[in-house]
């Protein structure tokens, strides 16, 4: 599962960087993050930071903030493309496949079960739908 960029006591949170030069460290503990998230994860998405001549990050807290809320509108306004009818995802392959000759079977409530093999790898792929 793929984890949200920012939570949103983490948004609330960004109002408090000011104008001024912070280490990852002390961004981590505005945010109450683990440090190794910021250089793990923010870093390595284009957050905006300087080195020194040192080798030391700094990061801008004002520049944080607006790259921050930039990542958070950008993946509310990233449109999903739902997956067709004759689709399901293989989780060997991590990707979409066309279901092949599928089976339908029917679990308890209101659940179908479509299960086929994968074309590329043959593993088995599931997939569930409800009923209406």
């Amino acid at each position: 599962m793929r984890r949200k960029t920012f939570s949103r006591p983490q948004i609330i949170r960004l109002s408090r960087l000011l104008y001024m030069k912070y280490r990852p460290s002390e961004i981590a503990e505005v945010l109450e993050v683990n440090v190794h998230t910021i250089y793990g994860n923010y870093l390595k998405k284009g957050c905006p930071h300087r080195r020194d001549e040192k080798g030391y990050i700094w990061i801008i807290g004002t520049e944080f903030r607006e790259w921050a809320e930039n990542e958070v509108t950008e993946r509310k306004n990233k449109q999903k493309n739902p997956m067709k009818e004759n689709e399901g995802y293989c989780l060997k392959c991590n990707k979409r496949v066309t279901m092949v000759d599928p089976i339908v079977s029917y679990s308890g409530g209101n659940r179908e079960i479509i299960q086929s093999n994968c074309p590329d790898c043959g593993t088995k792929v599931n997939r569930c739908r409800g009923i209406c």
